[in-house]
């Protein structure tokens, strides 16, 4: 667990912030957002110190298959409103764990029986991104590497044709 540890002091600090088909870091969803996006591959976020919850996840995902370490990423996603957040999951010592260092209400590495648990947990806590919603509104994907230069439709895409989990 000292890796994971010492990878999560590691990448707790990237600050929220998304580059455009220009290279131009921003750091509010009001600067075109959804026309403009463009995933950095996880080497430009290290080096820019900057990404959104996408953009850290694929880098927790490189650290996870690096390290042989069992390990989901998730969409958790609201259609009505089209809001979204993207995690980590990972499998240690029989416990399920949620890796979050983009969600700055949450962050940190937290501890949980399954991964059910961690999805309850989210149905009951997702108000920080969706003031009012059903829990039962919220749906969860499971998804496998997405590609540099992806725009947010291309990602959104990518993610609602992945595994929907129950």
């Amino acid at each position: 667990m000292k890796e994971i540890l010492d990878f999560y002091n590691e990448v707790k600090n990237i600050e929220y912030g998304w580059h455009d088909k220009n290279g131009k870091i921003h750091t509010s969803l009001k600067d075109n957002y959804k026309q403009d996006f463009r995933l950095q591959p996880i080497d430009k976020v290290i080096e820019d110190n900057h990404a959104v919850c996408w953009e850290m996840c694929e880098l927790q995902r490189d650290f996870f298959k690096k390290n042989n370490i069992n390990n989901k990423t998730i969409f958790a996603y609201i259609k009505k409103n089209n809001i979204c957040h993207t995690f980590s999951v990972f499998e240690y010592n029989n416990k399920y764990y949620w890796f979050e260092a983009s969600w700055s209400n949450k962050k940190g590495i937290h501890e949980f029986d399954s991964l059910e648990d961690i999805l309850d947990y989210y149905r009951d806590n997702f108000q920080d991104f969706a003031k009012e919603y059903n829990r039962e509104d919220l749906l969860f994907f499971e998804y496998d590497n997405i590609k540099p230069g992806m725009t947010t439709e291309e990602y959104y895409n990518h993610c609602l044709n992945s595994i929907l989990i129950k």
